[in-house]
Formats: structure tokens, C-alpha cells, sequence
């Protein structure tokens, strides 16, 4: 059951804030920040199946860079005017192709265009027995693939030639929608190369990187499979894999005319729900760790060497009716108002059924993602 929601309204006596407890893209919609029908707003993969134990204190921040043999979940996050959609209600179809280095995301598969669902075979999961398969040469991967038709798929990381020119997975996600185009026809839409897609389809790509390939050199030399053609580096020259962003703390409070805050922010939780009166103003503030971002190395000169980078972030905002300070962020702590008036392309006065959501996506300039989101309830201003 659902708790009761968290008021923004200014109390008369004490606090000011009192507790009471995918058409797949953004293309035709003139506001990509405003949300009024089924949208894909990210793909995040988590590493589930490690080849090595994880450290527990890393469990809030899974993997998003995965080895060969290790089993990934694929997490969409869907969303419609009225919230998120779970992805196990809907008929997804994944597929992974093998991108070559300097390849934009969509290259491998439209490469492969024209193509059906039914051309494509099952990815297997890679046999580390046959890990070089006696002949001193890496396996071939299937690719195109079909990972799987279902919402949230597990997918074991294949080992092929591609892994060590620091080329990666593309992963593509097809759906339908209820009451809509259904998802046979997205795929076919799709993969016969057609341009003029239907609108109610959901399509996606993420990037999944294959690494650290350092960490896989140790692991096969470990286990007596050596790759050919390659030192096994020093544990200190073993970089970190790219990890998840978490979203730690979520503070919800209202301001005046002025941008001053009226009372204490509110600390929500995802998914809580909370009211404001119409025409107020409501801050949110989503903190997320400074030390998670990680330094990370890119090679350079063909390879001979590398530069050092650090992860920045990027948050996205997005809501289903009245107006927005700012599209977006870079900041740990991230800060956005939402203005709960009627905005330029929302039909009514006040939300469908008194109630609105928002929705918050952050990035940390790698492939790393998280995603945040909460329920308003519009009150009148005179509601105690």
C-alpha cells in the first residue's frame, strides 16, 4: 500500500513542512522535458553475475563495465504520464551486436539491415573450456544476436577478437506498447531498415563496455589460459571497472517568490508521494557521492599511451505537466524548481487527476546510470 503523502504545505502552527505518511524517443514532441507518453529514458546494465566476489560495501553500485563469462541484467527505465512502467508487463525484444572501435551506437545492427527477428539466432554464452579452442586463436562470436524477449534480460559477456581492439556491445531494446503497435511490428519496422517508424514504438541503445580487458589478462593467466599476444599486467595496473552512480539522498522542500526556502526540506524516498499547492514553487535537491566519480584512463597514439580523465555528472530532468528551472545538471548535488503552474504545452490548468510526477536520470560520463523519481498531488492553497 501506498504511504500517505508527504505535505509541502506550510503549516500554521510548528514545522513548516509536516510528515503525514517509449513512441520509443523525444523526437516528436516539441518539449523532449515534458512527458505525455511512453519513453525510454534510460538502460542501465548491472553486473549480477561477477566473475570474482564483489565487495559488499559496492553493492549499491554495481558494475555498468562487464568482463567476458560475466552475467549482466539489462534495466530499462520506462516511463509514462502517469509513472514508471514496469518492464516485465511489456513484450521486449534485446539484441547485441559487436561495435568496432570508433563506431556510433545503431552502426552494428544497421549494418546488418535488412534483417527479421527470425534471422537472428540466440546469443550463446561463451565456454571458458574452450577459451582458445586448441588452436591458439579466440573464439568467433554470433552477432547480431537475440539476448532474450523479456523486460529485465540476463546477458553472459561473450569473448571474441572484438574485446581486445577495445570494441563493445551494442545493445538494442524493441518494444510495443499496450493498446499500441505491437512489438513484432516495431522489430520488423525496424529491421527491414524502414525510416518512417511508428510513433508508439519503443526503441533504445545502450553501450555495453567489454573490460577491464587488464582484469581479464589476470583472470585467464590465473585459470592456465593465457591470451596469446598479450603480457599479464601488475595488479597496480589493473584500473577500476566503471561503476553505477548512486542517488543518495532526495530532498524536496518549497520556496517563495524570492528563492527562499519556506520551512524544512523534506527527505523522499523513490516512488513517494507528496502534495504543494497549486501555483507554489518546489525545490528538489538529489545528492549524489562526489567521491563515486572515478578517474579512469583513454589510450591515445594509437595506443602507446594513455590520458587520464575523471567522470563528471549529468542528470536529466523530466515531468508530466507545469514548468522546469533548468533541463539539466552537472553537479553532485543537483538542483532543479518546479514551478506548478500550467506550462506552455500542458493542456489543463492543473494535472490529470491532481497529480504529476517527475522524473530525474543521472549519468557519470561513462556508461554508468541511476534514475530517480516521485508523485506530487496539486492541493488548493487553503488546504490545511
Amino acid at each position: 500500500p501506498m504511504s500517505r503523502p508527504a505535505s509541502l504545505l506550510p503549516a500554521l502552527a510548528g514545522p513548516a513542512l509536516t510528515v503525514v505518511l517509449l513512441a520509443g524517443c523525444a523526437i516528436d514532441l516539441p518539449d523532449p522535458r515534458l512527458i505525455i507518453s511512453n519513453r525510454v529514458l534510460a538502460i542501465r546494465t548491472a553486473v549480477t553475475g561477477p566473475l570474482l566476489p564483489e565487495d559488499p560495501d559496492l553493492a549499491d553500485r554495481p558494475k555498468a563495465e562487464a568482463l567476458p563469462f560475466e552475467t549482466v541484467t539489462l534495466e530499462p527505465f520506462i516511463v509514462d504520464a502517469e509513472g514508471p512502467l514496469d518492464p516485465d508487463s511489456l513484450d521486449l525484444v534485446w539484441i547485441a551486436c559487436d561495435l568496432l572501435p570508433g563506431q556510433g551506437l545503431f552502426a552494428c545492427l544497421q549494418a546488418a539491415m535488412p534483417l527479421s527477428l527470425d534471422d537472428l539466432p540466440a546469443c550463446e554464452a561463451p565456454d571458458f573450456n574452450a577459451l582458445l579452442g586448441g588452436s591458439g586463436e579466440l573464439p568467433e562470436n554470433v552477432s547480431p544476436c537475440l539476448i532474450a524477449r523479456e523486460g529485465t534480460p540476463e546477458y553472459v559477456v561473450p569473448l571474441s577478437a572484438n574485446v581486445f581492439i577495445s570494441g563493445s556491445i551494442e545493445l538494442t531494446m524493441i518494444g510495443g506498447v499496450p493498446d499500441g503497435t505491437d512489438t513484432d511490428t516495431c522489430a520488423r519496422e525496424l529491421l527491414s531498415g524502414e525510416y518512417d517508424l511508428p510513433n508508439d514504438c519503443l526503441y533504445a541503445v545502450q553501450r555495453l563496455e567489454v573490460g577491464p580487458i587488464e582484469q581479464l589478462l589476470v583472470l585467464a593467466d590465473m585459470f592456465g589460459a593465457p591470451i596469446p599476444g598479450f603480457e599479464v599486467p601488475a595488479p597496480e595496473d589493473v584500473p577500476e571497472p566503471d561503476r553505477n552512480p548512486r542517488i543518495s539522498e532526495v530532498r524536496v522542500g518549497l520556496v517563495d517568490d524570492e528563492g527562499k526556502q519556506v520551512g524544512d526540506a523534506q527527505v523522499i524516498a523513490a516512488g513517494d508521494l507528496v502534495q504543494a499547492p497549486l501555483g507554489a514553487t518546489v525545490q528538489i535537491e538529489v545528492d549524489s557521492p562526489e567521491e563515486d566519480l572515478q578517474t579512469y584512463r583513454i589510450p591515445v597514439n594509437n595506443g602507446e599511451s594513455y590520458d587520464e580523465r575523471q567522470e563528471t555528472y549529468a542528470g536529466d530532468w523530466f515531468l508530466t505537466w507545469g514548468r522546469l528551472l533548468a533541463g539539466t545538471n552537472d553537479d553532485p548535488m543537483s538542483y532543479n524548481q518546479w514551478f506548478l503552474e500550467q506550462g506552455d504545452q500542458d493542456e489543463d490548468e492543473r494535472p490529470t487527476d491532481d497529480r504529476a510526477r517527475m522524473y530525474y536520470v543521472v549519468r557519470d560520463g561513462r556508461q554508468g546510470v541511476n534514475w530517480f523519481w516521485f508523485e506530487l498531488e496539486v492541493v488548493d492553497s487553503e488546504t490545511p
